[in-house]
């Protein structure tokens, strides 16, 4: 990931996350969820799903990690694990999806738009682009009924 952001790998993340979340600035622990994501005929682990939910908005998700083991990348997994959270979260009431991805990022850029997340809701980061400097896009999909419906009929 470092290529991307320019962030030190820190195999502790995931665990930091674990117990104490990733939670935004003034945010609350019990907003934040970390998932493990299995084939369904399988026993293992085939990635790790984090969201918060109310940021920056209460009626927002927003997506904080999402990982897919390398050799099960390109096969559908990421696609079924976001639809499946696509359809919770507006069952529990949100209106609004969103997603923080490296814009050096490409593989993730295409898939997230792929998926639905046209709205750009930020921008973050360095202002030049070059080898050295980094910068970050916060995509955004809205939830109401009438969306899905369209990109579903679209999907087909």
């Amino acid at each position: 990931m470092n290529q991307w952001d320019g962030l030190e790998y820190d195999p502790k993340h995931i665990e930091h996350c674990f117990f104490y979340g990733d939670i935004p600035p003034e945010g609350e622990k019990e907003n934040y969820r970390i998932f493990t994501i299995r084939q369904e005929d399988r026993e293992e682990i085939i990635g790790i799903l984090s969201v918060y939910h109310g940021y920056p908005t209460f009626d927002s998700v927003y997506i904080t990690f999402l990982y897919i083991g390398t050799e099960l990348q390109g096969k559908g997994f990421g696609k079924e694990t976001e639809a499946q959270l696509c359809k919770e979260i507006i069952k529990l009431g949100f209106e609004h999806i969103r997603v923080n991805i490296a814009i050096k990022n490409w593989q993730a850029i295409r898939f997230w738009t792929v998926a639905g997340f046209n709205g750009i809701s930020g921008i973050y980061g360095d202002k030049v682009h070059s080898e050295d400097t980094f910068a970050n896009i916060e995509l955004m999909k809205s939830l109401n009924m009438r969306n899905i419906y369209q990109e579903f009929s679209e999907s087909r």
